[in-house]
């Protein structure tokens, strides 16, 4: 339905209010106690691992590698440890393979574009790396957080907001003080609902991103 569209939509927007409004706070409290903010923007892709949903041999639905744009509010709160949200968006296309009944052979459908959007929290560890290696800042966390579905108008699915499993690792790499690029590749685990087809899918989903952050 296009309410749960509108949900997810509101999400996203909720989790970009809280980023403002944690800033002050989180940079004044970060100055007393040597930790700190970072903001980062990224372009990258989604890569799903697993079909939207299916019905044996006979319909199989799928959205495509597109690319996703995001942001992502680090707050550190140690030298080890820190806390993470971030959102991306993106316009996959959704496909529709079905077999033809006369002919027996399967047909594809490009059934438009999806709005997808995903918004998340994570918990951040970052080992401490000595010597020459020290430039790079590599850190592994876990978390959760929504992804939202919303599809073209008679493609047969009803918009969606899914509950999402984060599992993500990444480098950050010292480009001077305060600006870093930064490598993000997180897992989205998720289960879809499909009317029709069955009752649940799990749902995989990689997110490669690349990114240019600042610390603030």
């Amino acid at each position: 339905m296009r309410n749960q569209g509108i949900m997810g939509r509101r999400w996203g927007a909720i989790v970009g209010a809280g980023m403002l409004l944690a800033l002050p706070l989180a940079q004044a409290q970060g100055q007393e106690s040597g930790s700190g903010l970072e903001l980062t923007g990224y372009i990258g892709a989604a890569l799903p691992l697993s079909q939207l949903a299916n019905q044996g041999d006979t319909i199989k639905a799928e959205i495509s590698t597109k690319p996703v744009f995001g942001a992502s509010l680090d707050y550190r709160l140690s030298r080890n440890w820190g806390v993470q949200v971030m959102g991306g968006l993106g316009k996959p296309e959704l496909t529709v393979s079905a077999v033809d009944p006369s002919s027996g052979f399967p047909v594809t459908t490009n059934m438009g574009s999806v709005d997808y959007l995903h918004a998340e929290a994570t918990i951040l560890y970052r080992p401490q790396l000595t010597g020459a290696a020290a430039v790079l800042l590599p850190y592994f966390g876990v978390g959760a957080g929504i992804r939202s579905l919303s599809f073209p108008d008679g493609s047969g699915f009803e918009d969606s907001d899914d509950v999402t499993l984060i599992i993500t690792a990444g480098s950050h790499i010292k480009l001077n003080e305060h600006v870093h690029l930064r490598l993000d590749i997180r897992d989205l685990v998720s289960s879809f609902e499909s009317a029709g087809l069955d009752d649940s899918r799990l749902q995989n989903e990689f997110l490669v991103n690349v990114g240019l952050g600042v610390g603030l």
